[in-house]
Formats: C-alpha cells, sequence, structure tokens
C-alpha cells in the first residue's frame, strides 16, 4: 500500500487527496479492486470514462482523466485527478508501483528488424548462460515465449508487471521492443533504459502519425527522452541518421553508428556468402574480428550486428560472442525455411511494408535457381499508401505474384487488392489466402523459391472484427503434392 503523495509528481501533489492509500493502478475497469487509480484513457473504440461506475463500484479511491474530459464526469463521491496527458501520468505510476532492478535495460526501436535483434539478443545470452529476456511482437520471452500482448510495446501495466516477474525471476537484462505508438502514447514513460538502438526507418504507421515527419520524430523520442548519459547505438543506413545522433548527444549519450560505412564506429564488411554461410569482418574498439552466419540476407547480418554490438555494451565478452554467431537463427515468422517440395524452397516473412518486402526478396533472389514467387497482400483500415508502393516493389524484384487477402480488418478486400493490382499489373487475384498459398505450391518445380508475406508469425486473420484462426507455415505444411 502506497501514499498517493508518493505517486504523483510535485505539480499534481493535491494536498487534500495526497494522504489517500492506494493498493494499484489499472486503465481497465474490470481489473480494479479495492483502494485502486482508475486511469480513464480515450480511444477511437473505448471511451474511459463510461467506465467510471463500474470502476467506483469495484472499489476505486481516484480517477485519473483528461483536462478536455473532465466536464463529462458526473460522480462527485469520488476523487478526481485531471491531467492534459493521462496516458504519461498512467505509465509514471504504474513504474512507482514496480521493484525491477536489472543490470541493462535495452530498447530497440525501427520501422524493421526490432523483433529480429531482440531475438538474436536473447539467443546470444542463453547460449552463455545470461539471464536475458524480450519483451515484444512475439510475446514475453525468457525460457519460454509468453503471448499475452497483441501490442508489440504492451501498455504500461501490462510492461510493468511483466518487467516485475522476469525481475522474481532473477531475470539481469531485459530487452523492449519500442513500437512508434509506444513511444506516442508514453507506455514508456518511467522506464530508465541504458541502452537503446534504431534499426532501420522507412515509411509505416502513416494512418496513425499522418506523416513520415511524424513518425519519425516520434521515433526519436527514445533517444531524447529515455536513457539519459546511457548508449545510443544508431544504424548509418538510416538517411535521417544525423538528427537521431544529434538528439542523442544532446541527451548525453555515447553514439555508437553501425554499418559497413568507413565512418561508422562499429563497422563491419561482408566478405563472402557461399552455401547460405557469411563471413563477416568486424573493426570495433582498434580490434578486428571475424564471424560466420547462416542467417539469410545482408539486413539480417546488419540485425546480427547490432544484437552484437548489443551484446558487447551490456558486458558480454567479444570473443565469446562472435563465436556463437554461427548458431544464431532467425526468430519465428522472419524469412523462415517452411518446406521443401521436390526442390523447391517455401518462406513465410512478416513483411508488411515496402522496404521489409524489397529486403526479402532481395535476399532470396541469389538463391533462386528457376522462378520467384510471391503471395501477400496488404491490411485493411492502415496505411494506404503502402500498398501502391508494395506493389512496384513485388512487380520488379519477383517473377510470378500472387496478390490475396492479408487482414482485411472492415475495409472491402476485393478494394484493397485492386489498388495493389494497379501497380502489379501482371499478378494473379485469389481472394482466399489459404487457395492462393496451396494453388500456388502446386505449381513450384525444382528450383524455385516461394515467398508468403506479410503474416509471418501470426495465426490469426482479422476480418470485420473477427479474429479467425490462419496460420501461413500450417497451411504450407499440409498441402499435399503429388511426386
Amino acid at each position: 500500500m502506497i501514499k498517493l503523495y508518493n505517486l504523483l509528481p510535485k505539480t499534481k501533489n493535491n494536498k487534500n487527496i495526497s494522504n489517500i492509500e492506494v493498493n494499484g493502478i489499472s486503465c481497465d475497469s474490470r481489473k480494479i479492486k479495492k483502494k485502486y487509480i482508475f486511469v480513464a484513457l480515450s480511444g477511437k473504440i473505448n471511451n474511459g470514462i463510461d467506465y467510471i461506475p463500474q470502476a467506483i463500484k469495484n472499489g476505486a479511491v481516484l480517477i485519473i482523466v483528461s483536462d478536455k474530459d473532465f466536464k463529462y464526469i458526473k460522480h462527485s463521491n469520488i476523487e478526481v485527478i485531471t491531467h492534459k496527458n493521462p496516458r504519461k501520468l498512467y505509465a509514471l505510476i504504474c513504474n512507482k508501483f514496480s521493484n525491477y532492478k536489472f543490470k541493462n535495460i535495452v530498447g530497440i526501436t525501427g520501422t524493421n528488424g526490432k523483433t529480429s535483434v531482440a531475438w538474436y539478443v536473447h539467443q546470444f545470452s542463453k547460449l552463455v548462460s545470461g539471464k536475458t529476456a524480450s519483451i515484444g511482437t512475439l510475446g514475453t520471452h525468457y525460457k519460454k515465449i509468453e503471448k499475452n500482448s497483441n501490442l508489440t510495446t504492451p501498455e504500461s501495466e501490462v510492461l510493468v508487471s511483466n518487467l516485475n516477474k522476469l525481475y522474481s525471476k532473477k531475470v539481469e537484462n531485459v530487452v523492449i521492443e519500442v513500437s512508434s505508438h509506444g513511444l506516442d502514447q508514453s507506455r514508456l514513460d518511467g522506464i530508465d533504459f541504458n541502452i537503446v538502438a534504431i534499426t532501420s526507418l522507412s515509411r509505416d504507421h502513416l494512418d496513425y502519425h499522418k506523416n513520415f515527419n511524424n513518425y519519425k520524430n516520434t521515433k526519436k523520442k527514445l533517444f531524447s527522452n529515455f536513457a539519459k548519459n546511457g548508449i545510443a547505438i544508431i544504424n548509418n543506413n538510416i538517411s535521417e541518421k544525423n538528427e537521431f545522433i544529434e538528439v542523442a548527444k544532446s541527451n548525453n549519450m555515447k553514439v555508437i553508428t553501425l554499418g559497413q560505412s568507413s565512418t561508422s564506429v562499429f563497422r563491419y564488411k561482408l566478405l563472402r556468402l557461399k552455401d547460405k554461410n557469411y563471413e563477416v569482418k568486424i573493426f570495433y574498439k582498434n580490434t578486428t574480428s571475424i564471424i560466420f552466419s547462416r542467417l539469410i540476407g545482408n539486413y539480417q547480418i546488419d540485425n546480427l550486428l547490432t544484437a552484437i554490438c548489443i551484446m558487447i555494451e551490456m558486458g558480454f565478452k567479444r570473443k565469446e560472442i562472435e563465436n556463437l554467431s554461427r548458431t544464431i537463427k532467425s526468430p519465428p515468422g522472419r524469412i523462415e525455411l517452411i518446406r521443401n517440395i521436390k526442390g523447391a524452397e517455401i518462406y513465410i516473412d512478416y513483411a508488411h511494408t515496402p522496404d521489409a518486402l524489397e529486403n526479402v526478396l532481395c535476399s532470396l533472389r541469389p538463391y533462386v535457381k528457376n522462378k520467384l514467387y510471391l503471395v501477400f497482400g496488404c491490411g485493411g483500415d492502415r496505411d494506404q499508401g503502402k500498398r501502391k508502393d508494395m506493389g512496384k516493389i513485388a512487380h520488379k524484384f519477383s517473377d510470378i505474384n500472387i496478390i490475396t487477402d492479408d487482414n482485411p480488418r472492415y475495409e472491402d478486400p476485393k478494394k484493397i487488392r485492386r489498388e495493389i493490382l494497379k501497380y502489379c499489373p501482371d499478378a494473379i487475384d485469389i481472394a482466399d489466402r489459404r487457395i492462393a498459398i496451396i494453388n500456388t505450391i502446386k505449381k513450384l518445380v525444382k528450383g524455385d523459391i516461394l515467398l508468403i508475406a506479410g503474416k509471418g508469425h501470426e495465426s490469426t486473420q482479422e476480418i470485420k472484427g473477427r479474429h479467425l484462426y490462419f496460420d501461413d507455415a500450417k497451411v504450407i505444411k499440409k498441402v499435399l503434392v503429388k511426386d
């Protein structure tokens, strides 16, 4: 039990209510218990103030609302605090209830690559007996994966709860995937990162951020609002890298640029690629070394090197980490080989942005001995501008394209496919994703490669508010092909 004055910023420390005793906090009225704070968050679908009566009934002693929503509250029998940004205050209070004290808290952002880097760090750590967990798109991952959120960066309450649980299990290091939504909605406020990294930056989530500049500036918050005096790892391939470097330096951070450029602090050079084995030379801290990797694609090597840099800065022995590079595998749904049928390989990948799709297609091209097939679609109720770009990329980088449904949500799936087909004129239009996959597999011959893109590790398809079970990998495995 904590006194309210220990939870609130000084500017919000109202003397009349500061001595209230509080047991917890939640933005979900169903989770409210006796002496809890209820935070009435407003979203596109639910308005938190509508659930205040239920929260009070369940035992809430205090309500936090936005300044603009205060006028709608009709309950005078409970204390209310207004705030211009309730989400931020919510996150800060959640962390006041925390008890975690990790050696390292690492935040990874980027349009693409977050999940891969977090996965590689976790794999390295397991191999050297390091007690490291990750939180992100795949869920909370320590000794096993627990899928406890549909969000890359969970809501503050869930995130802090996960951190407390991991700390109770003697976890020493945590890697958190940081999404632009998570940053914009203050889900991470109150967490003190000591290492932050950005893997890539290209178009995504413009349905939410409205334009690329807003999206970029939101990503920059990880370097300006967090990890003061910490370490910033910035990919040198990012066109806007200088903006991130400037922000990081203004926050008194040690900046490590990473890439193949001669200006990179953590520099590497691809020496050769033979039989799906990379040989890479690393130049860092006046020391040169060689690593080997079985990962597919230059962009995944980039992610692997980012993970190695993070491991070194976390305090692990460089030589030990580099010697393990050959054993590191891609995360589920990231350029993942699912099946080989009569000499044709079938991969799935989560690629749902133009940049990601181009990266995967270019990575697979060197291994194609006949035709490169692509089955993909675009999500509904999201950034519609991506459809044009992804259609053009598919037309340019693959040989045969099949346009199908992804997660149409509430949008007309035929309209989505039509917008892609406009820029991918020779593509085949098959609405049913299962049929699209099955029919394409049956056409494959020796030397072909098929990429099924967009959903990767996902096991559902979202259609008109319903999440229907659908797993690309399992569909692939069940296809019967006659010899």
